[in-house]
């Protein structure tokens, strides 16, 4: 039976997340982050499973294989929670898992959920002592406080705002103390921040950088990530972070900076709309060269697609970065990869026919060699030319 837990209970259950007690922001959010939250367990005088729910987040913790629990919870995410995601047009569940376990089993919550690597890092002593003399002319730094809203004028003010009251709240009191840093130009724009999160009873606490995509590679992130660490490492017990193993530009930065990378952990995640789970899922198997299995993601998208599901029609890949005839051509391009010729040249037909274009990326793509030359191959050519 799934039972809520009321706040003053909320420490029957740290225990239950201890295994990964490097993530924060599971003890965090039973200690002290002041954001609007409900924590469910399975008993509530002897709790043995647990989930702290906080839209779009989800963290797990304790018994992975309470079935009964798992089969509530999945129930009420689906039949109740699911309105609130799409009122407020969220696409993606997030989950933080507390044990190995629970990466296996939080498929019996979540519908298709896909699995990524991460990294957490920890910083100990600042290297780039030196990161005052590296604010450009026309850039200054200033501290994420209440001084803040007095400059609710400055470009991407609320894209700093958004972030701070995932942590803090209500603003005007998590702003009262300083909260990171962040970079304007020409006191017009906030182009680059370092926001602390996740604070623990301990004093424990951990941050997040981001750069507007167009300052990126220009050092900003470098430089206000070590105005904040340099803070941190004098205020808190521990200071860490946490990186996708792809995002390689931003670890690198935090190891500029200072930070050592200490281990690496798995993050759980499902989109709300069934088709683009299935992308990400397919796309998942794929960067792992597992083909057979991205195929038979893929090739559920392309049933979807011929039926005209509301999934499908609905679906923000398909109607965005991955419309159907991009789908069609990377599943030709794995079945020639795995030999299947015949399978490769249809859905490659497929895809030219619905609107695939890219000829350059058609002849430079090495998953296809096994084509070049084939009277099948000219034929596709040909076609792309007409």
């Amino acid at each position: 039976m799934i039972q809520e837990l009321e706040k003053k209970d909320f420490q029957k259950v740290e225990y239950l997340f201890g295994e990964r007690s490097f993530i924060n922001s599971f003890r965090s959010h039973l200690e002290r982050t002041p954001v609007p939250k409900q924590v469910f367990v399975d008993d509530i005088k002897n709790p043995q499973t647990a989930v702290i729910i906080i839209i779009p987040s989800l963290f797990f913790g304790g018994r992975a294989d309470n079935e009964e629990f798992n089969k509530e919870l999945r129930k009420m995410l689906y039949e109740d929670l699911l309105l609130i995601f799409k009122e407020k047009q969220l696409l993606e569940i997030d989950c933080y898992v507390s044990n190995n376990a629970w990466e296996k089993a939080v498929k019996s919550v979540l519908k298709d959920p896909f699995l990524y690597n991460r990294y957490y890092y920890e910083i100990k002593e600042l290297k780039l002592k030196h990161w005052r003399n590296l604010i450009p002319e026309g850039y200054s730094i200033k501290p994420v406080d209440l001084t803040l809203l007095e400059n609710d004028y400055l470009k991407n003010f609320d894209w700093l705002i958004e972030e701070i009251e995932e942590n803090w709240f209500p603003l005007e009191d998590g702003l009262k103390e300083n909260r990171g840093f962040y970079l304007v130009r020409e006191q017009e724009e906030i182009v680059c921040w370092c926001t602390t999160e996740y604070l623990t009873a301990d004093n424990e606490i951990e941050v997040g950088i981001a750069t507007r995509e167009e300052y990126q590679r220009k050092g900003f992130a470098s430089i206000i990530g070590s105005a904040t660490a340099e803070f941190c490492l004098e205020k808190y017990k521990s200071v860490g972070s946490h990186f996708g193993i792809t995002n390689v530009g931003s670890y690198k930065t935090a190891e500029k900076i200072g930070y050592e990378k200490i281990r690496e952990y798995k993050k759980a995640a499902a989109f709300i709309n069934q088709v683009d789970n299935w992308v990400a899922n397919g796309f998942q198997k794929s960067r792992n060269k597992d083909y057979e299995e991205s195929i038979s993601w893929y090739e559920k998208i392309v049933d979807a697609a011929n039926k005209e599901t509301t999934e499908y029609l609905e679906s923000y890949y398909l109607n965005g970065e991955f419309p159907i005839e991009r789908v069609c051509f990377r599943i030709s391009t794995f079945f020639s990869a795995l030999g299947n010729i015949q399978k490769a040249v249809d859905y490659l037909r497929k895809a030219i026919e619905i609107g695939f274009k890219e000829k350059e990326e058609l002849l430079e793509c090495k998953l296809l060699e096994p084509l070049h030359g084939t009277e099948e191959w000219n034929k596709m050519i040909q076609l792309m030319r007409n």
